[in-house]
C-alpha cells in the first residue's frame, strides 16, 4: 500500500458532520491519451460536484482508476513491439498527470490490473456462481486464423443486415444505430488481418441478466431525480428484453477466472471494470488503516453517484446495478449523471479520427481554469454541444475576467490605495439590503442547482450574480462617495466585499486554484474548500485588504491551426457543356447550406452521366472567377497524373457539407483564399501504409485528407506523385 500513502495524505478529508458521498468517475481506458471530450464527458462534472460538497461540509469519497484488460490494449502492444502491462503503465500515469494538471483530484485514482482488485472480482464472480445467477454453455464466436485469436466483437466490420451500410462494427451498426452480432454481418471480415473470420463454438459463463428485469424495471421508475435522457436510455434498454450476457472470454490479458480448467479464458472487461468502483475504494481503506472504512460510502445511507458518457449509461443503469442486487449486500447508484458529446465543428472529439484537442494539446495555450470554465459553460448535460476556440477566448475574457476578475480588483484597489477598513453590514437598508438578499438567494438556488447535478445551469446563475453585483458597483460610484461620505462609501465597499466573498465561494468549484488565490486576496485566511461557506456569515470587522496584482491575464489564443483551405463534401446536381470552352463543364453542386456552380475541366475523362449524383471534394472559400465568361465560385479537387484525371472517393452515405480535414486540423476559419494559395498546399497523392492517399504538405509534413477519420483515395490508378487540382 505505500503506492497510496502520499496522495492519501493530501487527499483525505475527515469532516464528521454532513452527509456520505461516494462519487466514480468512468474509468478511462488505458490505450490513448485524455482529450477535452473525455474531460467535459464526466471527470470535470465529477471534480466540480465533489469540490462543492467538500465545501459545504458532506464526507466525500472519490474514485476512478484506469481500466487496463481487453484485446485493445494487447492488439497496441503488439503493434509497438511491447506488452500489454508496458501500455497501460505508460498511459495510466499520463491519465493521472493529465488529471493532475486539470485539477480534477482523486482520493484514489487506481488500476484494475492492482492484485486487490482480481481479488473483489473473483469474490464476486465466486458468490454470483454460488447463488446461480451464472451459467455455463457454448457460444459461436468469430476466430480469426491470421491472428490466431477470438475476436471482441468490434474488431469485426462488414456490411449491415438491415441498412446495408458496408462498415458496420460486429457490436453495432454506426448509420442505423442496430444492435448487431458478429455472425449477422453480411461478408464480416477482421479488422486487424482483413481476413474472414471463422465462427467456432466456445465455453463461456453467462450472467442472467435476463433474472432481473422485473427489480431493474421497478428501481429506475423510481428515479424522480434524473436525467431524462438518462431514464429514457435505460428503461428502453430494460423493456426491449433483458437477455443473459457472456461474462468470459478466450483471452490473455484480463482478470483470471477463479476456477481450475479455465486458464487460457479470462474474465470479460465489461464485468470486471464495473467493479473497480468497488476495489479501488477498498485500496483507499486500506491505505488509510481502515479496512471498513469504504462501506461508509457503499451502504446505509450513503450517496452514491456515478459520472460518465452517455455511451456508458446500460452498463452503469442496468449491468452494474443488476450485479448489486445479485451481490445484495450494497446500495444502487443514487443517480447517474451522464453527459451528452462533446463535439468540435460538428464531429464527436476522437482521438483516433484526430477530431478536437487533447488535455496536454490544449494546456498548452489556455490555464486550467480558463479551461474548466468554458468547458463547464457548455456542458453537454442534455444534450451534444460544440467546442469553439474563439468562444473559449470570449467567454473567458468577458465573464470571467473583464466581469469577475475586474469587480475584485476594483474592490481590492480601491479598499487599499484609499485606506478603508471594512465591516459586516449589520443593518442594511435600501438597494444595500436589496444586493445582499440577491447575493443569498442567488446562492440558495445555486445550491440547489449543484445538488441536482445541473452544473451549467448554476455557473449561469454565478454569470447573473457577477452581473447585477458589478451593476450595483458602477451605480454606488465609490469614487465620489469617498469624497462626500467616507463612512457611506465603506459601507458599499463592505458590502461588495460580501458580494466577492460570495461570487468567490460559488465559483470554486469550478476554478478551484483561482478561487483559492483570489480568496487570500480578500484577505482570508482559511482554506476556501473548509471554511468558505461558514465564513459568508462571518461578521468582520476592521478589514483592510493588500495591494494585490489583477487576478487573471486576458486569454489569448493564438491560431496556430494552419489550414485555410475549407474543403467540403459536395453533390453534383447538374452538368452542361460549358458554351465557350470543349473541355469544361458547368456543374451545379450542392454544399449542404448552400448550391455553388463550379467550372471543371473533365470533358475529355467523364460523361455527363458518370458525374451527376456524384459526391466530390470542393474547395469552397476559393476566391470567385471567371473561367472563359463562367462564374466558378469554388473548385473541384481531382488527382491528375498528365495522363489520366480521377475523382478523390468519399465514405458512403456522406451528406453535403460535411468537412474535409488536413490530418487532425479542420479549416481555422479564415476568410477566402487564392488560386496561388493552394500550392503552399502541395495537394498531391502518396502513399500511406502501402495505400494511395489524397496528402496535403505542411511544414514539410505531409497529411492525409480525411473526413471523419476516412482517409481520401483516388478512385483510379493515378501514378503516386500526381497533383490534386
Amino acid at each position: 500500500m505505500q503506492r497510496m500513502k502520499s496522495q492519501v495524505q493530501i487527499n483525505r478529508k475527515e469532516n464528521e458532520l454532513g452527509m456520505r458521498i461516494l462519487v466514480n468517475c468512468a474509468l478511462p481506458y488505458a490505450n490513448s491519451s485524455l482529450h477535452l471530450g473525455h474531460i467535459a464527458g464526466c471527470y470535470l462534472g465529477g471534480d466540480i460536484f465533489v469540490r462543492y460538497n467538500r465545501m459545504i461540509g458532506n464526507k466525500v469519497l472519490f474514485v476512478s482508476g484506469t481500466d487496463e484488460y481487453g484485446t485493445p490494449i494487447t492488439i497496441k502492444a503488439e503493434s509497438e513491439n511491447t506488452t500489454p502491462q508496458a501500455v497501460a503503465d505508460k498511459y495510466h500515469r499520463e491519465i493521472e498527470e493529465s488529471f493532475r494538471a486539470m485539477d480534477i483530484s482523486f482520493d484514489i485514482f487506481s488500476r484494475t490490473t492492482y492484485r486487490e482488485h482480481t481479488e473483489v472480482v473473483s469474490e464476486i464472480f465466486l458468490d454470483l456462481l454460488n447463488k446461480g445467477y451464472l451459467s455455463e454453455h457454448e457460444m459461436v464466436s468469430p476466430f480469426c486464423k491470421e491472428c490466431n485469436r477470438f475476436l471482441p466483437d468490434r474488431y469485426i466490420t462488414g456490411t449491415c443486415p438491415y441498412c446495408g451500410y458496408d462498415k458496420a462494427r460486429g457490436d453495432q451498426c454506426d448509420n442505423c444505430g442496430k444492435t448487431l452480432d458478429p455472425k449477422d454481418l453480411i461478408n464480416p471480415v477482421c479488422i486487424i488481418s482483413g481476413t474472414t473470420p471463422e465462427f467456432r463454438e466456445t465455453r463461456h459463463f453467462f450472467f442472467k441478466l435476463d433474472l432481473f428485469q422485473d427489480s431493474l424495471l421497478e428501481w429506475i421508475s423510481s428515479k424522480k431525480n434524473w436525467r431524462s435522457n438518462v431514464i429514457a436510455f435505460t428503461k428502453n434498454f430494460i423493456e426491449s428484453g433483458l437477455k443473459e450476457r457472456p461474462i468470459t472470454r478466450d483471452l490473455s490479458w484480463g482478470v483470471p477466472i477463479p476456477l481450475k480448467g479455465y486458464e487460457d479464458k479470462r474474465i470479460y472487461v465489461w464485468f470486471e471494470a464495473l467493479l473497480g468502483y468497488i476495489s479501488a475504494a477498498k485500496i483507499y481503506s486500506e491505505s488509510i488503516g481502515d479496512p471498513d472504512y469504504w462501506k461508509q460510502y457503499w451502504t446505509g445511507d450513503a450517496r452514491s453517484y456515478f459520472f460518465l458518457g452517455k455511451d456508458n449509461i446500460p452498463f452503469h443503469s442496468v449491468m452494474l446495478p443488476a450485479i448489486l442486487i445479485a451481490d445484495g449486500k450494497l446500495n444502487l447508484p443514487y443517480d447517474i449523471p451522464a453527459n451528452e458529446y462533446l463535439k468540435y465543428n460538428g464531429e464527436k472529439f476522437s482521438k483516433s479520427r484526430g477530431v478536437g484537442f487533447l488535455v496536454d494539446e490544449m494546456l498548452k495555450v489556455a490555464d486550467k481554469d480558463y479551461i474548466r470554465f468554458y468547458l463547464t459553460s457548455i456542458l453537454p448535460e442534455n444534450g451534444d454541444s460544440e467546442f469553439s476556440v474563439t468562444e473559449m477566448e470570449e467567454k473567458v475574457n468577458t465573464e470571467l475576467i473583464s466581469k469577475y476578475g475586474n469587480l475584485i480588483h476594483r474592490l481590492t484597489s480601491f479598499v487599499h490605495n484609499n485606506k478603508i477598513s471594512l465591516g459586516y453590514p449589520e443593518n442594511p437598508l435600501g438597494a444595500d439590503l436589496d444586493i445582499l438578499h440577491k447575493a443569498e438567494s442567488s446562492f440558495n438556488e445555486y445550491r440547489r442547482m449543484m445538488e441536482n447535478v445541473e452544473l451549467k445551469k448554476a455557473l449561469k446563475t454565478w454569470v447573473e450574480l457577477v452581473q447585477s453585483a458589478n451593476a450595483y458597483f458602477n451605480e454606488s460610484e465609490p469614487w465620489k462617495l469617498i469624497k462626500k461620505d467616507p463612512l457611506e462609501c465603506a459601507e458599499k465597499l463592505s458590502v461588495i466585499y460580501v458580494l466577492c466573498s460570495y461570487l468567490t465561494v460559488m465559483i470554486y468549484p469550478f476554478v478551484p486554484s483561482s478561487a483559492s488565490r483570489i480568496w487570500g486576496s480578500l484577505g482570508r485566511k482559511s482554506g476556501i474548500e473548509k471554511s468558505g461557506v461558514k465564513e459568508l456569515s462571518h461578521k468582520f470587522r476592521n478589514l483592510t485588504l493588500e495591494k494585490t496584482n489583477p487576478p487573471f491575464i486576458p486569454l489569448k489564443i493564438a491560431n496556430d491551426n494552419p489550414n485555410s483551405l475549407d474543403l467540403r463534401v459536395g453533390r453534383i446536381l447538374s452538368v452542361k457543356d460549358h458554351p465557350s470552352a470543349d473541355r469544361l463543364y458547368l456543374l451545379e453542386v450542392d454544399l449542404g447550406d448552400r448550391k455553388i456552380h463550379l467550372v471543371a475541366g473533365l470533358r475529355s475523362q467523364y460523361r455527363p452521366e458518370e458525374l451527376v449524383s456524384r459526391s466530390i471534394v470542393v474547395v469552397s472559400n476559393l476566391k470567385k472567377a471567371k473561367i472563359r465568361g463562367e462564374t466558378s465560385e469554388g473548385m473541384l479537387l481531382a488527382a491528375d497524373d498528365g495522363t489520366l484525371t480521377s475523382f478523390l472517393t468519399l465514405p458512403d452515405n456522406i451528406k453535403p457539407g460535411t468537412s474535409v480535414d488536413l490530418g487532425k486540423y479542420s479549416f481555422n476559419g479564415q476568410n477566402v483564399v487564392e488560386i496561388d494559395d493552394l500550392s503552399g498546399f502541395n495537394l498531391h497523392v502518396g502513399t500511406v501504409n502501402g495505400d494511395a492517399e489524397a496528402l496535403a504538405s505542411i511544414d514539410g509534413t505531409d497529411l492525409s485528407l480525411n473526413v471523419n477519420g476516412v482517409p481520401v483515395r483516388p478512385e483510379r490508378d493515378v501514378k503516386v506523385g500526381a497533383k490534386i487540382k
